[in-house]
């Protein structure tokens, strides 16, 4: 009796699991490991030594095309971008996306200078874009790490006068060529170069830096040393005005060498150059350079009867960030680009040095 009824019961047992299974859904077969890993990001997939790629001076240049082409049409999430994204625009911390040039209709006018550093894998651009129908000059840095963008560093001035434009519609060729292969100076050579002119401004002797004799300087688009005739030693729109003193000094200084301009005297209210933010372009001999200027309203003590000891009152109260371009050969300078200039508060930074400004 026990015998049968345990027989029922197993019988039972076996009948009710067969129905389940019966009714039961077909199981969904198991998700394949391909699948799950190609829905993550490459970097959180299965390690493929395969992905392991250079990123050379052509590669960098075309991530600028890309992240321009970007900005133009607002589309930051279509940049390969790495999971953290630092971002600043006139050293304001902010996310991609946010910022003038996100936000404003830009146009951009041809004028480009890429320096890029595949060693750091940073790619400094100078720009000039039309801004809601007007000009401004732009530069932008990039940091690229695993082909991904990991830093956008983007300055912008929007004070452009039409005097500067001459100036500022294409970059001079020796900046945009190549430096044959056998010229090319080394990259510490280039790194000692481009130290050397901060040195100079903040030493008052042009000695110093590493000028060649036809060195050419242009700020915010306008020619400030080694003028053939009396024009601008200072980026501004308007001549010097030679009825006055110092219309008369600065006159004199626009016709100077690079040389002979700083050995006047004239940047002693510069406190200090620092930090010096340097990308190297051994390819073309250039140095783009992220300088933070000091200025506290004090000024150094310069040799009796220059220019620099002669000016009366205090000095600037600013800080000023800015890309300075050195074009070097033959380890010489001899184009200096410099724009944009965006002046900040004293005592403010760069925006990604700690414990600067001061």
């Amino acid at each position: 009796m026990r015998k049968q009824l345990f027989g029922l019961t197993m019988s039972a047992l076996g009948a009710t699991l067969g129905l389940a299974m019966a009714l039961a859904p077909a199981a969904a077969p198991a998700q394949q490991p391909s699948a799950t890993a190609a829905a993550k990001p490459w970097y959180k997939q299965p390690f493929d030594p395969r992905r392991v790629q250079p990123c050379d001076r052509a590669c960098l240049v075309d991530f600028g095309t890309q992240f321009l082409r970007a900005m133009e049409r607002k589309t930051p999430t279509a940049l390969p971008l790495a999971q953290e994204v630092f971002v600043t625009e006139n050293t304001g911390h902010m996310a991609l996306g946010e910022g003038v040039l996100w936000r404003a209709d830009i146009e951009h006018t041809g004028y480009r200078i890429d320096v890029a550093d595949p060693l750091l894998g940073e790619l400094v651009m100078q720009l000039v874009y039309m801004v809601e129908g007007k000009p401004a000059m732009v530069a932008i840095r990039l940091k690229i790490d695993r082909r991904m963008i990991t830093e956008v560093e983007q300055l912008i001035d929007r004070n452009v006068a039409p005097q500067a434009m001459e100036l500022l519609a294409r970059p001079r060729p020796t900046l945009l060529a190549d430096v044959p292969a056998a010229q090319r100076d080394s990259r510490e050579m280039l790194n000692y170069v481009a130290h050397s002119y901060f040195d100079a401004l903040t030493g008052e002797d042009g000695r110093i830096a590493a000028f060649a004799p036809d060195c050419v300087r242009y700020e915010q688009g306008y020619q400030t040393v080694a003028n053939k005739t009396p024009g601008r030693a200072s980026p501004s729109p308007q001549l010097p005005d030679t009825s006055t003193e110092m219309g008369r000094i600065f006159s004199r200084l626009s016709t100077m060498t690079c040389e002979e301009q700083v050995s006047t005297g004239i940047f002693v209210g510069m406190k200090k150059i620092w930090p010096r933010r340097m990308v190297i372009d051994e390819q073309k001999g250039l140095v783009a350079v992220l300088p933070l200027f000091v200025h506290d309203g004090t000024k150094r003590p310069a040799k009796p009867g220059s220019i620099g000891a002669d000016r009366p009152g205090i000095a600037m109260v600013l800080n000023l960030v800015t890309v300075e371009t050195f074009g070097i050969r033959g380890g010489q300078i001899h184009e200096v680009e410099a724009f944009p200039f965006v002046t900040l508060p004293y005592g403010l930074g760069d925006g990604w040095t700690p414990a600067t400004g001061r």
